[in-house]
């Protein structure tokens, strides 16, 4: 960590985190449809008006321009949007990114979120279509994202002897923790037995072992520490 690095920790706060309605949500909600209850959720935590949000930082696969979509649906105009990709660690790297923009003056309240309409809008299946897919992979017809996972996890097995059954500890202990979970899309009992026996999707990954296809959104609101 870098000297600027440090200077961000504790400069800072998240004041809300809110979830949309989660699982499957059906047809006649859109991703950004998630994304406005979401919001709305999280401004109703903090006690924030939508029109206090100036800094937006949104990515979505659903639709083109993320921020500026999302900002024409929110009715907001921020002063700073940021809709950088960097797969599942997106919205983690928001946090940083909104920091940093805080610090620079460039905005006050940061609004992070995302919604997603996988599951109903799709029946459950998500792929990538061939012009997402590498030239060089395509002929090979890898099943994004899974099979990228399904290459890492079989060179783990094959680099230090990882066993399909601790991978499969993995997936047992994610329902373990969703059954502490209400909201939880899924919440029955899963053994590694039953991770082991389901329908391969991606060597050595089952379905299983894969994480599930759901909808959902979520908000998260910061702005500087000593604002609180």
């Amino acid at each position: 960590m870098t000297a600027d690095e440090r200077a961000l920790r504790g400069t800072t706060a998240i004041v809300a985190v809110a979830e949309s309605d989660l699982g499957e949500v059906g047809p006649h909600l859109s991703s950004l449809d998630l994304i406005g209850q979401a919001t709305a959720r999280a401004l109703d935590d903090a006690g924030l008006d939508k029109s206090e949000i100036d800094g937006l930082f949104c990515h979505s696969a659903f639709f083109q321009l993320p921020p500026v979509a999302a900002a024409e649906y929110l009715g907001i105009r921020p002063r700073y949007s940021d809709s950088t990709a960097v797969g599942g660690s997106t919205f983690v790297g928001y946090l940083r990114h909104a920091t940093a923009a805080i610090n620079a003056g460039m905005c006050e309240v940061a609004l992070i979120t995302y919604g997603s309409t996988q599951r109903s809008a799709s029946g459950g299946l998500v792929s990538s279509g061939i012009p997402l897919i590498k030239s060089y992979e395509a002929p090979f017809r890898p099943r994004l994202p899974v099979t990228a996972y399904a290459l890492a996890a079989a060179r783990h097995m094959h680099e230090f002897g990882t066993t399909r059954e601790q991978l499969g500890e993995v997936a047992v202990a994610a329902r373990k923790w969703a059954q502490l979970n209400p909201a939880a899309f899924e919440r029955g009992e899963l053994s590694i037995a039953d991770v082991l026996s389901s329908r391969m999707v991606s060597s050595p990954l089952t379905v299983r072992d894969c994480c599930l296809v759901t909808d959902g959104g979520g908000a998260v609101a910061l702005f500087e520490e000593d604002r609180r």
